[in-house]
């Protein structure tokens, strides 16, 4: 299905909050962890689908969950985000796998590797 950024209904699009840990930045990861979550957050918008919002931040507190969803501000549970997923035909492994994929090229952009 495709869908223009500009009329998809924001009411209806998922929010992908990704916290991301200091340490995936290395041993010195958390001198870089806000600056760095603010270049993931704008390099994976510009490239993202119209029915996502992406939300990363530093995950300073452990008790938060790494991947979490939600749709008009409440929470969906894993299974609930991909049936959301699975109405553009994607799956949430998949989704999941190629996030990881694009952190890893982002973590590497940013370090100008």
């Amino acid at each position: 299905m495709l869908v223009s950024k500009d009329n998809f209904p924001e009411n209806k699009k998922l929010t992908v909050i990704f916290r991301m840990e200091p340490g995936s930045l290395g041993p010195d990861g958390i001198q870089y962890i806000s600056e760095f979550c603010d270049f993931a957050q704008t390099q994976l918008q510009a490239c993202s689908d119209a029915y996502l919002i992406w939300v990363i931040a530093p995950r300073l507190d452990k008790n938060l969950p790494e991947l979490e969803f939600q749709l008009v501000n409440k929470k969906l549970t894993s299974p609930k985000a991909g049936q959301y997923l699975s109405f553009f035909g994607e799956s949430l492994d998949s989704f999941e796998e190629q996030l990881e994929d694009n952190l890893e090229a982002i973590i590497n952009q940013f370090f100008g590797r």
